[in-house]
């Protein structure tokens, strides 16, 4: 099983990874690369009770990255104010207590919210593949419970500002919240959340000025069709209840109506479905369940939620929430509310339809606990 979780994440990451490879093509022109250097100084947060992992104390982390400016080669480069994506290597001392050390691997956009002059605001998101150096185990490291695994996702909210004090020098500062958690795969997983306020330096080899941002061709306005919808199936696997022990599928599917803001955002309402194999098997051992019909239920999950998408060429990034509905469903649910961050390549149309296919990967956590990641399937049409 731990090599199907490092396979599970591998997967995630690569792809990631491969969705970002044609972002890159069109955003490689000469000036268009910089390297970037990040400090970070922040603490583990004790966001529940139940955490043993050493909190509060100070903890130093760096990350060294490369950065592509997208300059209006594509329309949706203007219509998203120019973001740029990349790729950093980060590092955390997390500390005696706390795990040793965090490693990651991070692709990450960045979405400017204004310019003025040599100044920009933005906000990056950034998930990868991390790997933690002590991780739970019942004999050797029995008192930190936050990460039960090596193996782990990354992902990281950055919102900070940047001034451009020469034609090759830049440099931000900002406030940062670093996550690691493998998804509930290997127990505990409640998760490091670690917020941090960092300072860092970009260097271009070549300058990029005003002039080179390119305008659009096209509108953003959306054209005439703007409604839509989407279905998706996917699929999770969780340790339950018990540390080390079996792993079970939790079954997803999703439908959902679409309207289409502009031609880079939609906001979406539609239903959520689960089947959580674990609280099937275990309610029906325990005896909390009469019978397997009832057992079916208990192990279902409905749920309405409302999205909203923005869409980077062929990546669409998707924050979601939604509410648990429905009677004799949803048992053994930690919280009435839940929320997800889901992030879709999306396959070039099908014979010149509407219908367009997609893969991705979902982090659903309620409150701050990460639930489990999954890996999805489906169409926009």
């Amino acid at each position: 099983m731990r090599f199907f979780l490092k396979i599970n994440f591998l997967q995630c990451f690569l792809l990631l990874l491969a969705g970002l490879i044609p972002l890159g093509s069109e955003a490689q022109t000469a000036n268009s690369l910089a390297f970037e250097s990040t400090l970070h100084l922040g603490s583990i947060w004790r966001h529940t009770p139940k955490l043993s992992t050493r909190t509060g104390q100070l903890l130093w982390g760096q990350e060294i990255g490369l950065r592509f400016q997208t300059t209006g080669r594509r329309d949706w480069h203007q219509w998203q104010r120019y973001p740029a994506f990349g790729v950093s290597l980060l590092h955390f001392r997390l500390g005696n207590g706390s795990h040793g050390d965090g490693f990651g691997l991070l692709p990450t956009l960045s979405i400017p919210i204004f310019r003025t002059g040599r100044f920009v605001a933005a906000f990056r998101l950034g998930t990868g593949l991390a790997w933690v150096t002590e991780p739970y185990d019942y004999f050797e490291n029995r008192g930190e419970n936050a990460i039960g695994s090596h193996w782990n996702n990354i992902t990281q909210f950055r919102l900070g500002g940047e001034l451009r004090v020469s034609d090759f020098l830049r440099v931000n500062a900002g406030a940062a919240l670093t996550h690691f958690s493998n998804g509930g795969v290997a127990l505990p997983n409640f998760g490091i959340n670690l917020p941090s306020g960092f300072v860092g330096v970009a260097w271009s080899p070549k300058p990029i000025r005003e002039k080179d941002f390119l305008p659009a061709k096209t509108s953003k306005r959306a054209e005439r069709r703007r409604f839509g919808g989407t279905v998706q199936t996917g699929l999770a696997i969780l340790e339950y209840a018990v540390y080390d022990g079996p792993k079970y599928p939790v079954w997803l599917g999703a439908a959902a109506g679409y309207f289409h803001v502009n031609k880079v955002n939609r906001v979406l309402l539609g239903v959520d479905y689960e089947f959580n194999k674990a609280i099937y098997n275990y309610g029906l051992y325990l005896g909390e369940f009469a019978n397997e019909t009832e057992a079916g239920q208990g192990a279902t999950r409905l749920a309405v939620f409302l999205a909203d998408e923005f869409l980077f060429g062929n990546i669409g990034i998707q924050l979601q929430m939604g509410r648990y509905v429905g009677k004799d469903f949803n048992r053994y649910t930690p919280e009435r509310n839940y929320s997800k961050l889901s992030i879709r390549c999306y396959a070039p149309q099908v014979l010149r339809s509407s219908v367009q296919p997609h893969l991705g990967i979902t982090l659903k956590a309620h409150a701050t606990t990460a639930e489990y990641i999954s890996m999805n399937v489906g169409l926009a049409f």
